[in-house]
């Protein structure tokens, strides 16, 4: 191989997108099937169990492996279940109440915080993701009677958002976005936030985000660009996280907050 050869694979590898690690799940132990083999290992939201595959589904979307938006929406993450648990506690202890509220979940995925919310009582639940991702999710509602409960499936491209921002934004004003580690490439740290700014209503939309540290770089880029957007965001104290029940996790952390009236 020639000195060009290797600076040009070089170059190549370098114009790729920077990819944080991902770990293993800490709660594997789940069984989202409709008819688990046992049924302590449900996943229970106020007694009621959210599933996410039927009996015969082998658990695996067939998407495009180069597309890592989609590739991570087909795993359960640590950060929806902590989150989703945060949330269940909160209303619990009447520190958040989801009854009557519009909630929009961003990068959803399996959309378990947004299923939770259904069942918190909020009035009307906006699933969004990449549109690849959106078929799977209608099924995900189907399979836990939501069809009904005005809870909706819709694409939303971060990068491309003019194609569809419009409507989810005639859909609000959004009391709650929400959001469980969806920071996996750099590069769509500014594309979320303009995402989030775009739906939120100052000092009315309140952001909770569910965030697993990866790099100092990109939690800073992260928060440092909610800032410069007028964001007041602050980290829940870890105490008000579900520990009873063992929902937490050392690089895993909520914040909580909203954007100042310009």
């Amino acid at each position: 191989m020639s000195l060009s050869d290797k600076t040009s694979g070089i170059s190549e590898l370098n114009s790729l997108p920077t990819l944080f690690l991902l770990e293993g799940p800490k709660f594997p132990s789940f069984d989202f099937k409709i008819s688990p083999s046992n049924q302590s290992k449900s996943f229970k939201i106020k007694n009621q169990t959210i599933y996410l595959y039927p009996d015969n589904d082998n658990n695996e979307l067939f998407m495009n492996d180069d597309d890592h938006a989609v590739k991570t929406a087909n795993n359960v993450w640590d950060a929806s279940l902590i989150l989703s648990k945060f949330l269940e506690k909160q209303c619990n202890e009447n520190k958040l109440d989801f009854k009557g509220k519009k909630v929009i979940e961003l990068g959803a995925g399996k959309s378990i915080p947004s299923l939770t919310s259904s069942i918190l009582g909020a009035s009307m639940v906006t699933i969004t993701d990449a549109p690849i991702v959106i078929p799977e999710i209608e099924k995900i509602i189907k399979l836990n009677g939501f069809e009904n409960n005005n809870v909706l499936a819709k694409p939303l491209d971060w990068e491309n958002r003019k194609d569809y921002i419009p409507f989810l934004i005639d859909k609000g004003p959004w009391d709650f976005i929400l959001a469980a580690d969806v920071i996996w490439v750099d590069y769509l740290i500014v594309p979320l936030v303009d995402s989030i700014d775009e739906l939120s209503t100052p000092s009315y939309t309140t952001l909770l985000l569910c965030h697993q540290s990866r790099t100092t770089r990109s939690d800073n880029m992260l928060f440092d660009t909610l800032k410069k957007r007028g964001w007041k965001i602050q980290k829940v104290s870890r105490d008000e996280l579900n520990l009873e029940e063992g929902f937490w996790k050392d690089n895993v952390d909520i914040y909580q907050g909203q954007k100042e009236q310009e």
